[in-house]
C-alpha cells in the first residue's frame, strides 16, 4: 500500500542480476549490526512528565563511514523546531540542546516533551543499502512531528548516493513526469475525485528514495502531499515508467 508509514517495514532485497559490478572494496553479503542507545533526562527528574531524549540506532560492523553518515543525519534531525537553528554535531550535543531548551521554560511548559530517533536498514538493492533515519518531536499540542529521511549508501564505493546520481543526465523532466503519474495513481486510490483535497495538497518533489523490485519508491513526510492523519505517504514509480530514465547499473536487468 502506498499510503502510510513505510519507514519501519523490512523488505527483502532484490536478487542480483548478472555479475556484480567491480568495486573499490569487498561488499558484504549481509550487514551485521549492533544496537546503540542513548537516553537522557533532566537531573533529578524521573516522572512520566519529564522531558526525555531517546535514540536507538543500528551500528554496522566494518562500516565506519556509513555509521558516521547515519549519525550526522540523525543528529541534524534531532533539533527542537524553531529553537536551535544550528544543527548539533553529535547525538550527545543534540541531547544537550534539547534538555537546555526544555530547562529554559517555566512551570509545566516542558511536561511531556520528547525528542527521539531510531535508524534501521530498510532494504538493499544490489550494492545500494537504504537506511531509514526516523525522528519524532513532541513539544506540546495535539500530536508530535515525525520526520524520516532515507540514506542510500553504495557499499562498494563507500559513499552516499543521491537521487540525482541514479537519474540519467537530461532525464530529470522524464523522472518528474513519472513521479506525477505515480502521484495521480495515489490520489485516485486514496481520495478518488475529491477536488478540494487535490487543491489543498498538490504534487511535490521528494529526494528521499529507495530502489525495490517494483520500482523506485519516493518517501514523503507528514504535511507534504497529505494531512497528518494520512501519515507518511510513499509513491512507487514502476520500472516500466523509468525506461531510459534510471542509470543502467541501477536497473534490475542490466548495467553489469
Amino acid at each position: 500500500q502506498d499510503a502510510g508509514t513505510d519507514s519501519g517495514t523490512e523488505q527483502p532485497a532484490a536478487p542480483d542480476s548478472g555479475t556484480p559490478a567491480e568495486s573499490s572494496r569487498p561488499v558484504p553479503a549481509k550487514l551485521d549490526h549492533q544496537m546503540e542507545t542513548l537516553e537522557r533526562r533532566p537531573e533529578g527528574c524521573d516522572g512520566d512528565d519529564c522531558p526525555k531524549f531517546e535514540v536507538r540506532l543500528q551500528v554496522y560492523e566494518g562500516q565506519p563511514e556509513l555509521n558516521a553518515a547515519v549519525r550526522r543525519q540523525l543528529a541534524s534531525q534531532l533539533v527542537v523546531s524553531g529553537e536551535n537553528p544550528d544543527s548539533p554535531d553529535s547525538l550527545e550535543a543534540a541531547a544537550g540542546q534539547f534538555l537546555d531548551t526544555a530547562a529554559g521554560l517555566s512551570g509545566e511548559d516542558s511536561h511531556g516533551w520528547e525528542l527521539s530517533g531510531d535508524t534501521k536498514q530498510l532494504g538493499r538493492w544490489k550494492d545500494l543499502v537504504t537506511i531509514a533515519i526516523n525522528t519524532y518531536e513532541f513539544t506540546g499540542g495535539a500530536h508530535g512531528l515525525p520526520v524520516t529521511r532515507w540514506l542510500n549508501w553504495d557499499l562498494g564505493e563507500n559513499r552516499p548516493v543521491s537521487l540525482g546520481q541514479v537519474i540519467n543526465p537530461g532525464q530529470e523532466d522524464a523522472f518528474e513526469a513519472a513521479a506525477r503519474r505515480a502521484h495521480e495513481r495515489w490520489l485516485e486510490k486514496e481520495v478518488d475525485s475529491d477536488e478540494d483535497f487535490r487543491q489543498a495538497w498538490p504534487f511535490q518533489e521528494s529526494s528521499d528514495f529507495r530502489l525495490t523490485r517494483k520500482g523506485l519508491v519516493l518517501h514523503y513526510d507528514v504535511y507534504s502531499i497529505a494531512p497528518y492523519v494520512m501519515g507518511q505517504p510513499t509513491l512507487t514509480l514502476p520500472w516500466k515508467d523509468l525506461e531510459g530514465v534510471i542509470r543502467e547499473e541501477y536497473r534490475p536487468d542490466g548495467g553489469q
